[in-house]
């Protein structure tokens, strides 16, 4: 197993397909993926109301994880903490669901407008902290494999 470097950490998180938010809530951790984006040393993504909304706005402190499998059959694991944030901006929500689109549904991100999307949904931003990373090495060997299987 080796250290990322920052670099390589932000290259983890600016390329990675799925995060994992953990919360806790109600004195218990509670994990979910979750769809994101990177932009302007932020890390956004949109929910909806329900028990991750609710652990977020009664305690702010998370802990994402963002894994990216290599082509070689390892791994590059990025973790780091932060403070959930609101974001109330309707103009900031515009461009991180115009961000969400083009990331995951390059084919629909033009000509939505942002209005046809329900009021329901929250955008949260967290500033990333004590950013880490560690990568598998090459290939799935004994000493290399996810939890050394």
């Amino acid at each position: 197993m080796t250290e990322l470097t920052p670099e390589e950490c932000l290259e983890v998180l600016e390329g990675g397909p799925i995060a994992h938010i953990a919360v806790v809530d109600d004195g218990e951790p509670y994990i979910t993926p979750m769809s994101y984006v990177l932009a302007d040393g932020e890390f956004l993504f949109r929910t909806v109301p329900g028990r991750r909304t609710r652990a977020m706005q009664a305690n702010s402190r998370v802990c994402v994880e963002v894994t990216h499998l290599k082509e070689d059959g390892g791994w590059e694991s990025v973790l780091f903490w932060g403070e959930a944030r609101l974001v109330e901006d309707p103009n900031r929500q515009a461009d991180v669901v115009a961000a969400l689109l083009a990331k995951y549904h390059t084919e629909s991100a033009l000509g939505f407008p942002p209005s046809v999307f329900p009021q329901e949904r929250y955008v949260f931003s967290i500033a990333p902290q004590d950013l880490t990373g560690r990568a598998s090495g090459t290939g799935l060997s004994s000493t290399t494999r996810p939890g050394r299987l």
